[in-house]
């Protein structure tokens, strides 16, 4: 009889020893699960910590931009092409057309009584040399600021722009592609 005791024991023992390490080897991965868990939930408390900031922060900013004026935009594009202001080719001169189609331009600025600023592009045909056309643009841009001044625009608030021949809006190859060339812009901007 203390054979077949000790033979269970041993067999007790073969037979529970893989279990109990397998058990002890589930232990250690439970233990790793936990530990990875507390790492995460450790992340996850800091970038709510982090986010909950950046949103008071971005609070801030909208506060603080909703105090600011109002950026700087665009107003109005006036296209001003050769059927209203009648430029020549190699001139710069307005007509009393050109002259009275700019005074509607003043007027509807003054009439909106805001504070602008004027960008005055001046475009060529390809008429000419670059440079030539490059400062008639100029002198066309700077003939429509004059005239403006005289309006009632103040100076401060205008800039002048030459783009020449660089910039066209139909073919300089024809007589009607030259015609629409020969222009100015006008950026209005708030």
């Amino acid at each position: 009889m203390l054979l077949s005791a000790c033979a269970t024991k041993d067999f007790v023992r073969e037979t529970v020893a893989p279990v109990q390490t397998s058990v002890e080897g589930l232990g250690t991965r439970v233990q790793a699960h936990d530990d990875g868990l507390k790492a995460l939930d450790d992340r996850l408390q800091g970038s709510e910590t982090r986010l909950l900031a950046l949103q008071q922060e971005a609070a801030a900013r909208a506060q603080a931009a909703n105090n600011l004026p109002a950026p700087p935009g665009l107003l109005m594009s006036a296209l001003l092409t050769d059927d209203k202001i009648k430029f020549s080719s190699g001139r710069a001169q307005l007509t009393e057309q050109a002259g009275q189609e700019l005074d509607q331009l003043v007027a509807k600025l003054k009439a909106d009584n805001q504070p602008v600023f004027v960008e005055i592009q001046g475009h060529t045909d390809a008429t000419g040399s670059e440079a030539i056309n490059q400062q008639l643009g100029l002198k066309r841009a700077e003939a429509v600021r004059l005239h403006l001044a005289r309006a009632g625009l103040p100076l401060a608030r205008m800039a002048t722009i030459s783009y020449g021949e660089s910039a066209p809006l139909a073919d300089n190859s024809t007589r009607e592609g030259r015609s629409t060339n020969r222009r100015v812009q006008l950026i209005v901007m708030r």
